[in-house]
């Protein structure tokens, strides 16, 4: 069965937001001050990830190389939630199904315009990437599942 792209958007960009609010919520667990919590929880979740690796390191009995794995591959979803967040979807037939895909154009100084184009299948593939990774992160950091 086909899926089409539009769900296949939503799908990640839902499972990034879970992604996110498992970050919150670890972050919630293991830091101690109510205060500065309630300023982090509104930094961008790049701030909050970079968080998130120092507070399980130090304050959790997590083995260092998971946590590392870990928020290495939140950042690098992040990564792609943005640009598929930001970034134009075209479509060759817009009424109806065609080549969808989403355009990266990136404007270099130094060097002509770099274009990355992200197709339905590209996304599929970050739509099990997060899934893995949900699950992966509440297992790891059960905490994570509070809120």
């Amino acid at each position: 069965m086909a899926v089409d792209f539009p769900k296949l958007i939503g799908s990640f960009i839902h499972h990034c937001g879970a992604l996110e609010l498992l970050t919150n919520n670890s972050i919630k667990a293991f830091a101690k001050d109510p205060l500065l919590l309630s300023e982090v929880i509104k930094s961008s979740w790049s701030k909050r990830i970079t968080l998130l690796r120092k507070l399980l390191q130090s304050r959790s009995n997590l083995n260092k190389d998971d946590v590392g794995t870990l928020c290495d591959e939140l950042d690098e979803i992040r990564e792609k939630r943005n640009l598929v967040a930001h970034n134009p979807i075209l479509s060759t037939k817009p009424n109806g199904s065609g080549t969808e895909e989403i355009l990266v154009v990136r404007y270099k100084i130094d060097k002509a315009v770099d274009i990355e184009k992200i197709t339905k299948e590209d996304v599929a593939v970050l739509v099990e990437q997060t899934k893995e990774l949900i699950i992966k992160f509440a297992g790891l950091v059960p905490n994570s599942t509070k809120t």
